[in-house]
């Protein structure tokens, strides 16, 4: 057996149908040791997040607001995968394979609440104020396994060069070239030039960026979304009954989603949901520990709002335009299946151009940020230019080719990184349950020395 074979049966193992009953599974239990916090305490979820927009910083160290960062963290899951990958889902699990992607984003919030809660709790603070975090401090300082945060660092700072890099230059450069015959070339120097720009001024620059662009393409995409719904109408309430009608009946699945089995349709929905969310990955955790906030529980609050956007919204807006367009029976490639999907728009499907650079763009830029944080946490402060220089060399790269092999090992990689985080979500969810338990009975916090 080859070094490719051995990847490639390790990715079929971490995105194999029995890893995402484990999520799931992690997901219910910190549901449960939080009091299933996503359905009792969803107002005060959408107090503290939404309604607390404005408020730029609550003390307690950290570079930017509660706001900017999960806006980092949006910006990495919101990437051309996520919409992609909801039409990957329909094409081989069928209608019924949504529910399973809204049950995972649902278990999902509990479980992006709690990685956020640790990531502020364990994160580790510098002389002048600024901090680094995520999972593998939380993994090294909570659970006392800096070998197994090591582990988890050399997973992301690996998954960021594949599926947060060249993965996303290459679906860009590529419709571009398709569709509007602008050659990869430009389109990888282009992309380079900006996100070096972004990366050079830090977490600060990077959160700046993402504050205005997230919304921004959040507002365009539902926009779109909703104009190809107005016009495909008619559909709109047989694709809602589809959904549920084929959750547990997968058999009655037609066009690309023939004859799939409901092990093959829940493995869909969950695996898609949770490459779209990342809860479970541990990634936007690195994100969430930039914030400033006065206590962990308030940025677990929008960790869990960050699941709801991703999954609960977009994902939902997403598969109804596909279901009720009726374009995913035909079959075909994914991303084609996806644009003929807003065909029905005319001139006006050129906002889905602008919607996919930003997806693209903020995407790279929230990867590189969590690459170079695990790459600093391997090597040390020094790594940070180099770093930063690297990747934005293989963004213009990226651009000229697909890299199959390089996209495979970092979605191994990514898949990877899950297994050390839910280990630490597991055994430390004791400690998730106090600090809510705290908050919300008035108890200041203490972070661990």
């Amino acid at each position: 057996m080859g070094l490719m074979d051995l990847i490639n049966l390790v990715g079929s193992w971490v995105w194999g149908f029995w890893m995402m009953v484990i999520f799931l599974a992690v997901g219910l239990y910190l549901t449960f040791r939080t009091g299933f916090i996503q359905f009792t305490r969803l107002g005060v979820i959408f107090r503290e997040t939404l309604g607390a927009i404005r408020e730029r910083a609550l003390g307690g160290g950290g570079d930017v607001s509660p706001f900017q960062a999960t806006m980092v963290a949006l910006g990495a899951t919101l990437g051309s995968g996520n919409i992609v990958g909801v039409t990957t889902a329909i094409l081989s699990g069928g209608p019924g394979a949504i529910f399973w992607m809204w049950l995972a984003g649902l278990v999902g919030m509990a479980t992006k609440f709690a990685e956020a809660v640790l990531a502020v709790h364990y994160r580790r603070q510098f002389a002048d104020g600024s901090v680094s975090g995520g999972p593998m401090y939380y993994i090294a300082r909570g659970l006392g396994m800096p070998w197994l945060g090591t582990l988890f660092a050399i997973f992301a700072a690996i998954a960021a060069f594949g599926i947060g890099n060249v993965y996303q230059v290459s679906a860009m450069s590529n419709a571009f070239q398709n569709n509007l015959g602008i050659p990869p070339a430009w389109t990888g120097l282009f992309a380079a030039i900006l996100v070096a720009y972004a990366l050079a001024g830090g977490v600060k620059r990077i959160a700046s960026f993402a504050q205005v662009l997230v919304p921004i393409m959040i507002f365009l995409y539902l926009l779109v979304a909703t104009a190809a719904l107005i016009t495909h109408a008619a559909g709109l309430l047989p694709a809602l009954l589809s959904i549920f009608q084929n959750a547990f009946t997968p058999e009655a699945g037609i066009g690309g989603a023939m004859g799939v089995t409901a092990k093959e349709m829940i493995k869909a929905g969950v695996g898609r949901g949770i490459f779209s969310n990342e809860a479970g990955l541990g990634s936007a955790a690195i994100a969430h520990a930039q914030a400033q906030v006065d206590h962990p529980v308030r940025q677990g609050f929008w960790g869990a709002m960050e699941v709801f956007i991703d999954t609960i919204v977009i994902n939902t807006f997403t598969a109804l335009v596909l279901l009720s367009a009726g374009s995913w029976m035909r079959g075909g490639k994914p991303f084609d299946v996806l644009l003929g999907s807003f065909a029905s728009l005319g001139p006006a499907k050129g906002l889905m151009a602008v919607v996919l650079i930003l997806f693209v763009f903020t995407t790279l830029v929230s990867w590189a940020f969590y690459g170079e944080e695990s790459s600093a946490y391997l090597l040390g402060e020094g790594i940070r230019w180099p770093y930063r220089l690297a990747f934005s060399a293989l963004v213009f790269v990226g651009g000229l080719g697909q890299f199959g092999t390089l996209i495979s090992v970092s979605d191994t990689m990514n898949g990877l990184m899950a297994i050390p985080n839910l280990l630490a979500l597991v055994l430390l969810g004791g400690v998730v349950a106090k600090l809510t338990r705290d908050f919300f009975s008035g108890e200041p916090w203490a972070p661990p020395e």
